[in-house]
Order: C-alpha cells, then structure tokens, then sequence
C-alpha cells in the first residue's frame, strides 16, 4: 500500500458477506468543499446489509433501493454509512473544519465509510466528536440510528411519567430511543428476544418483554406513546393498548399505515405516524452533547480490525451480537 492507497471493503456482486473482499484502492482526494477523513472506526449496521444486498425490507424503499444501490450490479461498491474519524485534509472553500478535527457522523446515501479513508462534503451530516468520547462510541451511536432515535422521540412529545413502549429496543434505533426516553422521564418497556432482555434493561428500560414468549398487547396494560423500530405491529393490535391520545410511531411502513395515518391525524385521539427522519448536523449536535455528558452510551458487543471486517459482516448477518458492532480500518492483525 503506498500514500495514494487504502484499504477498503469491496463488492461487485449483491448477496451476503461472502461477496466482500478486502481490497486495495486509490485513496479519495477532496473537492474544494470536502474533508478527507481518515476512519478510525466504522460502525456495521442495516444500511449496510441493504447496500450489500441491494434490497430493502421497507416496502416503499424497494424500488428507491434499487434506483441509488443497482439493478443487476452494485453501484455502491464501498459500504459503510457510520463512522468516526479525524480529518486529514480540507478542501479550499472549507471552513467550518480543519486537520486534525475529530468528527463523526453519517455518509447518507453516498456509504464509503467501511475504508481507511473517506471523502465528504463540508455540509454532510457530520459534526465535532467531543473530547473525551470514543472513535468506537461516536461510530456505534452513528449518525442515522441516533437521529432517527431522536426524531421519535421529538414527533412522539414525549412527557415525563408518560408510559413508552419500544418494540425493538435492542435493534440500533430502539437503543437510542430507549436512552432518549428514559431521560425524558417515561416509563420505558423494551421488547426484545430473550438473549437481550438484560441489555435492554442495561439500557435504561424499566421492563423488558421476550417477544417470542409474550405478547404485549395482550397484557392489559395501556400505553401513551408505542415507537416501533421494527415496523411489524398493525394498527389494529396496537389501538386497543394505546391510551385516549396515545401515538403509535413507525420507523418501517407500507401504503396501509400511510392510510391510517391520514385517517387519525389531527383527530385529536389515538395517532398513528409514519416517521421518516432527514439527517442534519444539527441533530448530531446534540447527540455529540448526550454523548458528552454520558445520557446516551452506546452499547458495542463486538470489535474487529479492518484484516477481519468481514467476520463483522457476518457477526451482523448471524445476529450474533447484543450490542453494536464496529471495526477499526487503520488496524491491522496478523
């Protein structure tokens, strides 16, 4: 590898980790309004698996899916949207960063992060990582979970002592949630699978339900606000549970939820809302700020170095995990 290199993930066929390789490639240069960051951690999350894969499990996605990640063959061909870094070099018009910044953040749509190097515009969804705080932890908070997190929690208005459920608590948006609510002062409920129910409760949470042993709605208990980070409860399960003005919040949905949704709105009782989350750097802000004063902690189970990143392709498709999986491009293990 010489200065005009790195090293990456590669792929030029769609499927599961298998059609990954490590491979070495001209190392990006900056535009006049672009950073150059040098990645010291990278977060393996879903956004990958759908760039890997090139299809999404969001029903209104498929079809965007295919258009930005390829038909036949992937036009994404380095993956990897969440990471922490330090910038190495800026372009001429930049000016909001310099050399030796510490940043973290999300590449959006554009990926390249799963690399030693990545170059982004000034304006992308990146912001300061504060000192202190981990290149792991500012990889494995991310920019999409965490803003996603945080954009239900402020659609769902949230109130102290009001009574939240978030099913999927143990997934990367039901993590943050969860944080987010408990320091809204909510009574939180998680559900999980068994194998992460003390997680979710590491977490925050102040119940945490099995899933595939029981089933929440069943239980006779109300609740003011349901995040479902997994997108699989209809509406007719979750209205009976939900209180006079209960919302029901939707990360993943079809044209039926859209539906209801305009049904319920503005109606002044039970709600149910497709939420879709734009990033901003605004919002990382204040993800650096909970990070800072340790409000929110991501949970990471798993760490690689970059000669091993498709074993931490495969510990995600596996699901062997209970926490967030990262690995390091600038290390290397024989």
């Amino acid at each position: 590898m010489t200065n005009e290199t790195m090293k990456a993930l590669y792929q030029e066929s769609f499927g599961g980790p298998e059609v990954l390789e490590i491979r070495e490639v001209p190392k990006p240069k900056p535009a006049d309004n672009e950073i150059l960051i040098k990645v010291e951690a990278a977060h393996m999350g879903n956004g990958d698996q759908i760039a890997r894969t090139g299809n999404s499990p969001w029903p209104l996605m498929k079809i965007p899916a295919k258009i930005i990640m390829g038909f036949f063959k992937p036009r994404i061909k380095i993956p990897g949207g969440e990471f922490a870094g330090i910038v190495e070099r800026v372009g001429q018009k930049v000016t909001q960063y310099k050399v030796g910044d510490r940043v973290f953040g999300f590449t959006d749509m554009q990926f390249g992060a799963h690399a030693q190097f990545v170059t982004l515009p000034e304006k992308a969804p990146i912001t300061l990582l504060p000192e202190g705080v981990s290149f792991d932890a500012g990889a494995a908070i991310g920019g999409s979970n965490a803003q996603t997190a945080m954009h239900f929690i402020n659609v769902a208005n949230i109130q102290k002592g009001e009574q939240v459920l978030i099913n999927g608590a143990s997934g990367g948006i039901g993590r943050v949630a969860t944080q987010l609510a408990k320091a809204k002062g909510a009574t939180v409920t998680g559900t999980c699978s068994a194998q992460n129910k003390e997680l979710v409760l590491a977490l925050g949470a102040d119940e945490a339900i099995d899933y595939r042993e029981t089933d929440f709605t069943t239980q006779g208990k109300k609740y003011d606000v349901i995040i479902d980070c997994a997108g699989f409860l209809p509406w007719r399960k979750v209205e009976p549970v939900l209180t006079a003005k209960g919302r029901h919040l939707l990360a993943m949905f079809g044209f039926s939820h859209l539906w209801k949704q305009r049904q319920t709105k503005g109606k002044g009782g039970k709600q149910q809302l497709c939420v879709l989350a734009p990033s901003s750097p605004d919002k990382l802000e204040e993800i650096a700020n909970r990070l800072a004063d340790g409000s929110l902690k991501p949970i990471i189970s798993h760490r690689f170095p970059m000669n091993k990143a498709i074993d931490a392709a495969w510990a995600y498709e596996n699901k062997t995990r209970e926490g967030c999986i990262v690995f390091h491009p600038q290390e290397w293990n024989a």
